[in-house]
Formats: C-alpha cells, sequence, structure tokens
C-alpha cells in the first residue's frame, strides 16, 4: 500500500476525523495540504505532521466558495508537486426541525456538507485524469442512509454525497480515478461527546450493536484503505462504519 511521495488535500483538515486522515495518510509518507476554515486548527496539525517529520502546509480556506477552492488546489499543487488524493471531510450540521428552519440554514448545510464535495472534487479532476490516476474520498454519514430528526438538511446533503460519488466514479472510471465514500456513524469527536451527559451518552451507544461510539482514527483507517492501492479495484463505494448500527 506503498504512497510515499505522493501528495493529498484533506478538507476540514483541523477537525478531529479530519486530524486523524491527516496523520494516518502523513505516516505513509505523503504530503498534506490541511485545508480548514479555522487557520489555527489547520497550523497545529501541519506543525503535528512536520513535528513527526512529515510534510504539511496549512491553508486556511472556505470550501462553499469556488474561488477558494481552485486557489486551494492551485497553492496545493505548487508546494506539494502533485494532488494524488482528495479527502472531503469539511461539513457540520445543525440541529433545527424542518418546521423552524430557515432557507438560509438548509442552503449552509447543503452547501457545507454536498456543494463543498462538488468544488472540491471538480477542481482536482483535470491533473487526475490527465495522469489517469487518483483517489477521491468523500465523507458521508449514517443520517444520509437513516435519516435524522432536527437533521433534514444535513441527512439530505449527507445522501447527495452518497449519490454524487456513484455519478462521480461512474465519469471518473475510464481515467482510472477512483471515487468512494466512507459513512461514519456515532463517533466520538469531542465535539460531539461533549453536547451529552454521561447519562445521555450511554443511552445515546446503548442502541449500537458493538456498545461503544467509534474512534476518529478508525474512520481514518477506513478513509486510507479508499485512498490506497489495496481498494484499486473499489470505485463508486460506501463504506459503512458504525458498529452496526445499520444492522438494526
Amino acid at each position: 500500500m506503498e504512497l510515499k511521495g505522493q501528495g493529498a488535500i484533506v478538507t476540514g483538515g483541523g477537525g478531529s476525523i479530519g486530524r486523524s486522515t491527516v496523520l494516518r495518510l502523513a505516516k505513509e509518507g505523503v504530503g498534506i495540504a490541511i485545508a480548514d476554515l479555522s487557520a489555527e486548527n489547520a497550523l497545529a496539525v501541519a506543525e503535528e505532521v512536520r513535528a513527526g517529520g512529515g510534510k504539511a502546509i496549512a491553508l486556511p480556506i472556505d470550501v462553499t466558495r469556488s474561488g477558494d477552492v481552485v486557489a486551494m488546489v492551485e497553492e496545493s499543487t505548487k508546494r506539494l508537486g502533485r494532488i494524488d488524493i482528495l479527502v472531503n471531510v469539511a461539513g457540520g450540521s445543525l440541529a433545527r426541525t424542518v418546521a423552524e428552519m430557515t432557507e438560509e440554514e438548509w442552503d449552509l448545510m447543503v452547501d457545507l456538507n454536498l456543494k463543498s464535495t462538488f468544488l472540491c472534487s471538480k477542481a482536482v479532476l483535470p491533473t487526475m485524469m490527465e495522469r489517469r490516476s487518483g483517489a477521491i474520498v468523500n465523507i458521508s454519514s449514517i443520517f444520509g442512509f437513516t435519516g435524522f430528526a432536527t437533521r433534514a438538511h444535513y441527512s439530505a446533503a449527507k445522501a447527495g454525497v452518497v449519490g454524487f460519488t456513484k455519478a462521480l466514479a461512474l465519469e471518473m472510471a475510464p481515467y482510472q480515478v477512483r471515487v468512494n465514500a466512507v459513512a461514519p456513524g456515532f463517533i466520538a469527536t469531542p465535539r460531539v461527546r461533549r453536547v451529552y451527559t454521561d447519562e445521555g451518552w450511554q443511552k445515546r451507544i446503548d442502541p449500537i450493536p458493538m456498545k461503544r461510539a467509534g474512534e476518529p482514527d478508525e474512520i481514518a483507517e477506513a478513509v486510507f484503505f479508499l485512498a490506497s492501492p489495496a481498494s484499486v479495484y473499489i470505485t463508486g463505494q460506501t463504506l459503512h462504519v458504525n458498529g452496526g448500527s445499520l444492522l438494526n
């Protein structure tokens, strides 16, 4: 699963799942462009990679803006030499029922979770198509398959990521560019954990067949597999990482 010398962009690389993904790829000798809305978070992860002997750059970016995305890919290519892997982690959620939801809130969630995946993928395609190689991994969600009350906009966007992944995989297959997705279940990121009391947390994980939440590193391992040559004949697929939650 040799990836040494390749270049990757990880959007949302300053967050928990993004950071774990960056560190996993960097461990294999991949140069990483860490793209994140938070310059501080992106820089912190880049410094962590460099402290371990890896190569990383931090790029503050709003992935919902096409101009920013194009500039991100240009800068990443210039500083890393090439982009072989794109991991679309950037996203977010907002609790709101449909009855309460505003049009602006709907647009925000769709732009952040789905439009960003389109913009970033489109920006890296020309060079991947020219080289006839590359891997794109999109982060969807279990809610894209089950839905979730108060997360209709997020659920719709993450379902859209799956449809987009399949369609783009078909378009890119003749160019040997693979496009896949990872759909995390309930993951114990600091942002998620602090929302719950200890009692609420236990209640949330009790229905999971494996009786625990997932860890960001476990999502990163799934991303690594789909980005690596070990999955060279896999495209258009969604890998579910949820402790068996979809089996209930």
